[in-house]
């Protein structure tokens, strides 16, 4: 015969069977976390984080599970009408379901009982996880500093490397024998001189910057080209310093024997004729910038074939 309140034997036989289930699965996990705590308080460091985070994983969810199907069970037993009107002509049918009620709290319980159980587990491999880190840290740190180390101590020990060109000039001495060459850079009468050539370079003259520019161009010039460049270097000169006196200046003398010797050692013969205030105006000889007979400034020296003959005029003005 059906019964009256729409239940079946077969349902409550089946949730007793669950609630069975789940009681000894509950068991088990108490069990387990008991093992656990045990083999911690005699060896505090078995397993490592690893072990603990494993061990802690599966508790979580078996507890998880338990919890997700005692709400089903809830859920079921509370869609029963006898769980849900409790009448005096249903008295019987709702006895039935009592124990399987009390047997769902007691598990509940039990629930409750195993997470509090699991926490400090949790707590504790959460402190390991942070010190671990802090410790891999450390012996990063470490390994960093030693690295550092063992590579300034290969610097130290390290031979010096061979140097493969001349350092740049850096000092005066230097700048003179670049600018000048050996010769007129080591004359100590011309120690004036030289110094006030280079305070002109440095001060952006442009006499003195153009005298050093030519004969830069001159050092490394080929022979062709030697007897042009002694014109534009005697023109240089001049115009660093000009010449409205009588008589000739010893850098004046020393710089244009130093261009003869140096066209000589390169098959060059050509010679330099130098020209002083007072004489007399040859235009075979002289460039005017006016008009007169007699020289009163010179701008540049006459420069003169092998055989004796003008190659270039000298520039010069006239009264």
């Amino acid at each position: 015969m059906p019964n009256p309140r729409g239940e079946k034997p077969g349902e409550l036989k089946e949730l007793a069977g669950q609630l069975d289930r789940l009681e000894t699965v509950l068991a088990q996990a108490k069990e387990q976390i008991a093992a656990h705590l045990t083999r911690r308080q005699s060896d505090p460091v078995i397993g490592g984080a690893a072990a603990d985070d494993t061990l802690l994983s599966a508790l979580w969810e078996k507890v998880d599970a338990l919890g997700a199907k005692m709400d089903k069970i809830a859920e079921a037993v509370a869609r029963t009408p006898s769980a849900r009107e409790p009448a005096p002509a249903a008295s019987a049918s709702a006895a039935s379901f009592q124990p399987l009620v009390e047997k769902l709290e007691g598990l509940g319980r039990e629930q409750a009982a195993v997470r509090e159980a699991v926490r400090p587990v949790a707590e504790k491999v959460d402190s390991l996880g942070r010190e671990h880190a802090a410790v891999r840290q450390l012996v990063q740190k470490l390994q960093e500093q030693l690295d550092r180390g063992f590579e300034h101590m290969a610097v130290l020990l390290s031979p010096p490397a061979a140097e493969t060109q001349e350092e740049a000039p850096v000092s005066s001495a230097q700048w003179e024998r670049a600018i000048l060459g050996p010769a007129l850079a080591d004359n100590s009468a011309l120690a004036f001189q030289r110094q006030q050539l280079l305070t002109g370079i440095l001060e952006k003259d442009t006499g003195a910057c153009a005298l050093a520019g030519q004969l830069l161009i001159f050092h490394s010039s080929p022979a062709e080209r030697m007897p042009q460049l002694l014109k534009d270097i005697g023109e240089a000169y001049y115009r660093w310093q000009p010449k409205t006196q009588p008589g000739t200046n010893p850098f004046e003398q020393s710089l244009s024997a130093w261009l003869q010797k140096t066209c000589e050692a390169a098959g060059i013969f050509n010679t330099i004729e130098l020209v002083h205030p007072g004489e007399r105006y040859d235009a075979a000889r002289h460039n005017a910038t006016g008009r007169g007979v007699e020289i009163t400034e010179v701008h540049g020296w006459v420069v003169l074939r092998d055989n004796g003959k003008v190659y270039t005029k000298a520039t010069v003005t006239v009264r």
